[in-house]
């Protein structure tokens, strides 16, 4: 290892570790030339002089073991984890004056800065300030330790307060940690009264569909039995119907049989009048005699005319009940129809008031949850009550 301590001051050590260890220190002014200044032992006691550290002479009795320690040793060479090491040693522990020499020669060299000579004033001016001319600390008003007692006492005042604010602050962060908690739980709450809300709103509009499906069943089966109504009266009239119809057929073969009965006494009066013609009856008697027959005739023609006219008014009367009947069976048709989509109706709304029956039990079952919750939660506040 090479180093050099001053201008043209250059050493250089040579040591060889082992069982036939060696050491050597040269000197040189250049760097290059080099001459043999201490071998052995002697070398270390040599560079104990040359570096002036406060370390002793190796060896002798009671001698130190290991690397040896000294202030000036500690402060340049320790490690840069073990800052603390410096303040816990002094130059009063080093066994020689060496490190102290060096470093009284160092002050005096500071001494002649002159900024360190105006440190030095300052500092000793705060020292008169703090302290008398014997060492002993100064107690009067405006000294340096009457003012850091009165910080001191300020400082306590202020960290009672501080104590007293940090109190009331735990104070409040508990209560806010329990308004916290009591708001978690009232949101809760909230949340399943929410949904309860809309499970009772849900049902009431389930149970005004039901309602509404039960106004269409109702209308259904009045129109039901109403269609049922009309069925049995268009029964009956396709019966009377039929019935008029048999006594039209009636009425037109008596009809048919009156005009032939008229045919033929119109014949037989022609007859009648030729044959009296032919005998030369008198015409008077004859003429009565017609009159008399005719009058009868035309009095059973009438007759057959009445019924026949009767008949035909049936008839008519029958044809305009076959029209009823035939409306009567167009307004069945959309009285089915609309039976049929009225039941189609029934059906769904049937079907809508069971589930809303099934959602309403399943309220009536939550609402009593609710309060068998509601119940316990009461307890749990107030056991003493419970007891």
């Amino acid at each position: 290892m090479t180093f050099e301590t001053e201008a043209q001051r250059i050493w250089r050590i040579r040591k060889q570790f082992g069982k036939g260890g060696s050491s050597l220190l040269q000197e040189s002014r250049n760097g290059k030339d080099f001459d043999d200044v201490e071998r052995g032992r002697k070398v270390d006691g040599k560079l104990r002089e040359i570096l002036r550290w406060g370390i002793p002479e190796p060896g002798g009795t009671g001698g130190s073991k290991g690397l040896p320690a000294s202030f000036l040793a500690t402060a340049l060479l320790s490690p840069q984890d073990d800052v603390s090491a410096v303040l816990r040693n002094s130059l009063q522990s080093d066994p020689t004056g060496s490190g102290k020499e060096q470093i009284a020669a160092a002050l005096q060299a500071v001494a002649q800065d002159p900024l360190f000579v105006a440190l030095l004033r300052e500092t000793q001016a705060r020292r008169d300030a703090a302290y008398t001319d014997k060492g002993a600390k100064k107690t009067a008003r405006g000294s340096i330790f009457k003012a850091a007692a009165d910080r001191l006492v300020e400082t306590r005042t202020e960290k009672e307060k501080l104590q007293a604010i940090v109190a009331e602050s735990e104070g409040a962060e508990r209560q806010l940690r329990d308004l916290t908690e009591r708001r978690a739980l009232k949101q809760e709450a909230l949340a399943v009264a929410s949904d309860l809300v809309a499970d009772l709103e849900r049902l009431a509009s389930q149970a005004s569909c039901r309602s509404a499906a039960a106004e269409q069943v109702r209308i259904a089966e009045e129109d039901v039995l109403h269609i049922k109504r009309i069925g049995t009266e268009v029964a009956t009239t396709e019966r009377e119907v039929a019935e008029l119809a048999g006594k039209i057929s009636a009425s037109e073969q008596v009809l048919s049989v009156a005009r032939d009965r008229q045919v033929e006494a119109d014949s037989a009066l022609e007859a009648a009048e030729e044959s009296a013609r032919a005998e030369g009856q008198d015409p008077g008697l004859t003429d009565m005699v017609v009159s008399q027959q005719l009058e009868l005739r035309k009095s059973a023609a009438e007759q057959s005319a009445g019924e026949a006219q009767q008949r035909i008014d049936a008839a008519l009367a029958g044809q305009k009940l076959g029209d009823a009947v035939t409306a009567a069976e167009r307004e069945l048709r959309d009285q089915q129809t609309k039976a049929d989509s009225a039941m189609e109706s029934a059906s769904k709304a049937i079907a809508a008031a069971k589930k809303a029956d099934d959602e309403l039990q399943r309220c009536d079952l939550l609402e009593r949850a609710l309060d068998i919750q509601a119940a316990r939660e009461t307890g749990d506040r107030c056991p003493s009550h419970s007891r």
